[in-house]
C-alpha cells in the first residue's frame, strides 16, 4: 500500500460540507457522486446525497460521502484532519474560516491550534516547514 488518506462520512450533509471546506481551504472539489450514481439500488429520497467524493487544496487530501439508512454515523472525536502550512497568514486564516460556526479547542499560536467546524469535523492547524 502506497496512500492514506482520510475519509469524512457526514449525515445528509457531505456537500454542504465540501463547499464549506472549498471555501476555508481555498480547494476544490474533484470528484463528486451522488446515490443516484451509485451501483447499488437506493431507497427513494436519497439519491441527491453523496455516494462518493474527493476534495483537494494543495498537499490536503481526503474522500468524503453521506450515510447510507441502517449505516448512520455517529459524530465522534475519533478522528481529526491534520494540515499544516509554513506561512503564519496561511494559518490563521484556514483557522480563522474553519472556526466560524465551530468551537476553538486550543486556540491558534504561532505553532499549533485546534477547532472544531460547525460539522463537528476536528482540524489541527500546524506549522510545517514546507
Amino acid at each position: 500500500m502506497n496512500l492514506a488518506i482520510p475519509y469524512l462520512m457526514f449525515s445528509g450533509n457531505c456537500h454542504e460540507a465540501l463547499k464549506f471546506y472549498e471555501t476555508c481551504l481555498d480547494g476544490k472539489i474533484t470528484m463528486l457522486r451522488t446515490v443516484a450514481d451509485a451501483p447499488f439500488d437506493v431507497p427513494e429520497g436519497m439519491e441527491h446525497r453523496i455516494f462518493d467524493s474527493e476534495f483537494k487544496a494543495g498537499s490536503v487530501h481526503f474522500k468524503a460521502s453521506d450515510d447510507m439508512p441502517g449505516n448512520e454515523v455517529t459524530v465522534g472525536s475519533n478522528f481529526a484532519l491534520f494540515i499544516g502550512s509554513p506561512d503564519a497568514a496561511e494559518r490563521k486564516q484556514v483557522f480563522e474560516r474553519l472556526s466560524e460556526g465551530g468551537h476553538i479547542s486550543f486556540p491558534l499560536d504561532d505553532n499549533f491550534g485546534m477547532v472544531i467546524d460547525k460539522f463537528n469535523v476536528q482540524w489541527m492547524i500546524a506549522r510545517t516547514n514546507e
